[in-house]
């Protein structure tokens, strides 16, 4: 039996008692057993069963609603992971190839996300990518600095009269929500609800049961209507905003049709802030649990660059991208995947891969060289990777800097994840700020 607090520790017995404190002993993972991304274990600490896995189970069976209907495989090794995002035996159009019956019958919000650029493959995908890379462009990027700044001043400002706050909901969300409004040219009206629909529209996703995937059709709907009124406005009266760059978009006369429009918005919507969101809370966390990093970092500033790289290695707020299909028989160090099976990059674990970083359960603001594969790899590596950067190394060298003695304001293991499994962040983090 296996402790989940303590790989190395094998116990006869169904409990074990560490730190004065009696913890489950779960099975130990191997080639048989199905390894359940909805346990709680896999949100508040999985890493120690993604290093069994390492070990024991480079291709692992798994349960997980990003699998798009229950059961597949995972890949734990960082090379197997870069495998999965370079080789073309591993489509992306898990929807079109595998669930047609699916597609037809969910309602038009998921169909429109399922027809996106996440699940295509060249050439649809790279088509898609070219025509939103006129719209999303370094540039556009580079400019929202000062703006970025701004807010994050704005808010620890807020902040600083108050003793207690809730990192998540009164700093780590409002500050990517601010961001990429701004970009979007989501007015200051609609960016509260649009923020409210698309959080219960992920947690209905992600919450892993039938039940849960019918009760957000309602919000799945509305949010298609904003998005879509959104859109129509910026036709009819276009600004400096990505709506309508991305409404405009052209690529020798080839354009986005409205659906691909209203698709990408929800897209750069929910990446744009929910992930970034995700970081700055567990990012916090991290920096709470590791003071000798955190002195770092405020001590000097110039690091941030590399201290958000650890950061995004260390924490990963997407633990995997969406999954793949296989084309073919992939052998994987002498295990077979069959042709038509779905298959999940574990970027959290390959994050820790053993044989790829020296002491990867270990936060060193300055690693280098630090290869994570947080962003994803090749075709489909994240497209605001640089905002996401950018909002990371203002807002946490800001927050450390400012409030030095900040702690947290419960115990630790009064801490909840959020029960999404493709998104690995915190509900609150309760802090006392002096």
């Amino acid at each position: 039996m296996w402790c989940a607090d303590n790989p190395r520790g094998l116990h006869d017995h169904g409990e074990c008692v560490q730190a004065g404190r009696v913890v489950t002993i779960l099975n130990e993972p191997g080639p048989g057993v199905v390894t359940d991304l909805a346990d709680d274990v896999m949100f508040t600490n999985p890493f120690p069963t993604y290093a069994n896995l390492r070990e024991r189970a480079r291709v692992a069976p798994a349960r997980s609603t990003q699998l798009l209907g229950g059961e597949g495989y995972m890949l734990t090794r960082y090379d197997d992971v870069m495998l999965l995002h370079g080789d073309l035996r591993f489509s992306s159009d898990t929807m079109g190839r595998n669930d047609s019956w699916l597609l037809r019958h969910l309602p038009r919000m998921f169909r429109l996300l399922a027809d996106s650029m996440v699940y295509k493959d060249d050439p649809d995908h790279a088509r898609l990518r070219r025509l939103v890379n006129k719209a999303f462009t370094p540039r556009m990027v580079q400019e929202m600095s000062a703006d970025i700044e701004r807010i994050v001043d704005e808010l620890l400002t807020g902040l600083a009269g108050r003793d207690t706050v809730d990192l998540v909901d009164d700093f780590a969300v409002p500050l990517p929500l601010s961001v990429i409004s701004r970009m979007l040219g989501v007015s200051a009206a609609d960016r509260d609800q649009f923020h409210t629909l698309t959080a219960r529209f992920v947690a209905g996703v992600g919450g892993g049961s039938p039940t849960s995937f019918i009760k957000v059709v309602p919000t799945a709907r509305k949010l298609l209507k904003m998005i879509e009124q959104m859109a129509d406005e910026r036709r009819r009266v276009p600004d400096q905003g990505m709506i309508s760059a991305l409404v405009a978009a052209s690529d020798d006369g080839d354009k986005l049709s409205p659906d691909e429009v209203a698709a990408m918005i929800f897209l750069l919507m929910l990446a744009g802030h929910d992930t970034t969101a995700n970081l700055i809370g567990s990012a916090t966390l991290a920096l709470l649990e590791h003071p000798d990093q955190a002195a770092r970092l405020r001590d000097d500033g110039s690091i941030a660059p590399s201290a958000v790289e650890e950061l995004l290695r260390f924490t990963t707020p997407v633990p995997c991208g969406a999954a793949r299909i296989t084309l073919d028989d992939v052998d994987v160090d002498g295990t077979t995947i069959p042709r038509g099976s779905k298959v999940l990059g574990m970027i959290i674990s390959a994050n820790r891969d053993e044989r790829i970083f020296d002491h990867p359960d270990e936060l060193d603001l300055g690693r280098d060289p630090n290869r994570h594969l947080t962003f994803a790899f090749g075709k489909h590596f994240c497209l605001g990777n640089q905002l996401a950067r950018m909002e990371g190394q203002i807002a946490i060298r800001s927050l450390v800097q400012r409030f030095p003695n900040m702690a947290l304001a419960v115990p630790r293991d009064q801490l909840r994840y959020k029960p999404i499994q493709s998104l690995r962040g915190l509900r609150s983090l309760p802090l006392r700020l002096h």
